[in-house]
């Protein structure tokens, strides 16, 4: 009982730093002199990955997972993996 609240605690901390992460990284990417709209592509990837990461985020577990696997297909796609 003990390790399962240790490995939550641990999960809880990984997902906040992930989270953060991402938001910092998709910040960094941000352009500063836009010409399009396609130039916010990498930015919003990585916000939108941080949103579906993000532990508060109200979606099933298997909708979660499908919106992992599309954005992973998407920054492969777009070479931001």
């Amino acid at each position: 009982m003990k390790m399962d609240k240790i490995l939550d605690w641990i999960e809880k901390i990984v997902v906040w730093a992930l989270t953060g992460l991402l938001i910092f990284v998709g910040l960094g990417r941000f352009p500063l002199s836009p010409t399009s709209l396609l130039d916010f592509a990498d930015s919003l990837y990585y916000f939108a990955v941080a949103i579906v990461v993000c532990p508060k985020t109200p979606i099933g577990f298997y909708k979660r997972l499908l919106l992992c696997f599309l954005s992973f297909l998407y920054g492969v796609w777009m070479k931001l993996i």
